[in-house]
Formats: C-alpha cells, sequence, structure tokens
C-alpha cells in the first residue's frame, strides 16, 4: 500500500485510541518497506487529529503541536 492508501484508511480512526489498535495491530505483519509508508501515514493523520482538519499536505508549522 503506497502512503495515500494509507492515510485513507485510517482516516477512519475518530480517536487517537483507535488509531494506537491499529498501528500495534500492524507495527509487526508489515515489511519494512511497508512499515516505513504506514509510519509516515500515521504521523499525517496524528497531524490530522491534532488539528481536527483534513490535509494533503501537512504544513510545517503543524508538526509541534503533535505528539
Amino acid at each position: 500500500m503506497t502512503k495515500q492508501e494509507w492515510i485513507l484508511r485510517l482516516r477512519r480512526c475518530a480517536s487517537k485510541e483507535t488509531l494506537e489498535r491499529v498501528i500495534e495491530k500492524n507495527k509487526y505483519s508489515l515489511s519494512d518497506d511497508e512499515l516505513e509508508h504506514f509510519n509516515a501515514a500515521v504521523d499525517h493523520r496524528l497531524a490530522e487529529m491534532t488539528m481536527g482538519k483534513l490535509y494533503d499536505r501537512v504544513p510545517p508549522g503543524v508538526w509541534k503541536f503533535v505528539k
């Protein structure tokens, strides 16, 4: 899956708890290449959840709010 496909799938998660469950499930079952795309998509989704907006590209200033 590409990063964009993961982002679209992760947008179904409405809370950080749900997102963390998905992370735990996929962390050990993906290959290294897939895991890289997945982690990038997770970071993107966390930025969206933190700011309460959907982004095609996350603005650089948003990353300081993401934990």
